[in-house]
């Protein structure tokens, strides 16, 4: 990309115009997902779901190898704090708006996804090398260890939407009508457990230091109070107003012990 286009960021600190980059990508992320998400009754649900897919990958990929300093020394990375925090985010509203067994489908198709992918790298190993180039080779390390920190999130994804659509279902008898504060405090509590669990794998594959944990964790709680306004704002839902949709129960779609349906 020409220089030009980020010479006006030269006046500012670099923790500065790292969040002011931060900012931009929240904006295209929001931008184009929501967009589809508002389109699903034209171009199809799985369209939203697809493109919400792919970037699952980048997701992982940056929250592994790319942090970037934050004002008040915060070391985040955009994977984390843009791309996965908007996708939790936008999960609970297909929840709200459409229902448990839709907001399942991305998730189980994440999982099973990752685990193919893990199942054909290890199958490829047994092919006779042959490099395109000198300096190309196939980096069977980068798949083991982007397939196990995928197959990971995954996981904690499972999790982190049974918490979340349980948890905001009972903050309906606490926030009431306020669909804004249900939202915000929901994803505040799920990331945070998130934030927890993925560090956990990110130490245990690549040694990420505390500054990680921490910084991540405060850069979330950021991003879920401005994604929560946002998405509202965007998606025309009433700050006072609910889906009236019925929900299908969450024990028949995720585990026995998991129950919960909307008024």
């Amino acid at each position: 990309m020409p220089n030009f286009a980020f010479a006006g960021l030269s006046a500012f600190t670099p923790e500065t115009a790292n969040a002011l980059f931060m900012a931009a990508e929240a904006i295209v992320y929001f931008a184009v997902l929501a967009g589809l998400f508002r389109a699903r009754h034209r171009l199809g649900i799985g369209t939203f779901f697809c493109a919400l897919g792919v970037m699952h990958f980048l997701e992982t990929y940056l929250a592994s190898v790319l942090y970037v300093p934050l004002p008040f020394g915060i070391v985040a990375s955009p994977g984390s704090t843009v791309l996965f925090t908007g996708k939790l985010m936008l999960l609970l509203l297909v929840y709200i708006r459409e229902d448990a067994v839709v907001v399942r489908q991305p998730i189980y198709g994440l999982l099973l996804g990752n685990l193919l992918l893990i199942a054909l790298a290890t199958l490829m190993r047994g092919h006779g090398m042959g490099a395109l180039a000198a300096d190309r080779h196939a980096e069977f390390g980068f798949l083991d260890e982007m397939g196990a920190l995928m197959v990971w999130g995954t996981l904690i994804l499972f999790a982190d939407c049974i918490m979340m659509i349980l948890l905001y279902e009972r903050l309906r008898a606490l926030a009431g009508a306020h669909l804004l504060l249900r939202l915000a405090a929901t994803g505040a509590v799920v990331l945070s457990f998130d934030q927890v669990a993925f560090f956990a794998g990110l130490y245990y594959l690549t040694g990420a230091p505390l500054p990680v944990l921490f910084g991540g964790w405060a850069s979330k709680m950021a991003a879920v109070a401005i994604y929560a306004d946002i998405y509202l704002r965007f998606l025309e839902l009433p700050l006072g107003a609910a889906s009236s949709r019925p929900a299908s129960p969450m024990c028949s779609i995720f585990s026995p012990i998991a129950s919960a349906t909307k008024t």
